[in-house]
Parts: structure tokens; sequence; C-alpha cells
């Protein structure tokens, strides 16, 4: 196996982390959203989009805050290790 099919496999791993813990946050919102509790209040993400305290909306708030977070890391990582790792 070569590297560069080795460096492909890894991308697709980190891929799929990637879109099962974004997934595990919009159920895990969603689930506290369902429940339901008295003194949820809206959140804002960013202050640019607000959720209200609902089983979508807290949903895609774990998504979106999860996703966007994780995303510009692993970026990070990306830019890094493509253009400061020794040959």
């Amino acid at each position: 196996m070569t590297e560069t099919n080795a460096g492909i496999e890894g991308e697709r791993v980190i891929a799929v982390l990637y879109v099962v813990v974004v997934s595990i946050a919009g159920a895990l919102g969603a689930a506290i959203g369902s429940i339901g509790l008295r003194d949820l209040k809206a959140v804002s993400f960013l202050g640019l989009v607000t959720f209200q305290p609902t089983p979508v909306g807290l949903a895609a708030f774990g998504m979106t805050t999860v996703g966007v977070s994780l995303g510009v890391a692993l970026l990070l990582v990306v830019y890094v290790s493509r253009n400061y790792v020794d040959a």
C-alpha cells in the first residue's frame, strides 16, 4: 500500500468520524429539546442565528456548534500537516 492510498483512507475515516460526532450532537440536542424543560431559553450561535428550545432547534444548534468548531479544528490540522510537515 502506498502513502497516497493510506492518506486517502485516513481522510475517509476522519470524515466518517466527523459525521458521526455531528450526528450524535444533533441527537443529544433533540433529546434535550424533547424533554421539555421549562427554564430553557433561546440560544444563539455566534450572535448570528437564534435557535428556539424545541427538539429541532436544539438539534440544529448542537450540530451547528459541534460541526463548525470541529470543522475549523480539522481544517487547521489539514493545513498544517500539508504545509509544515517535513518530507
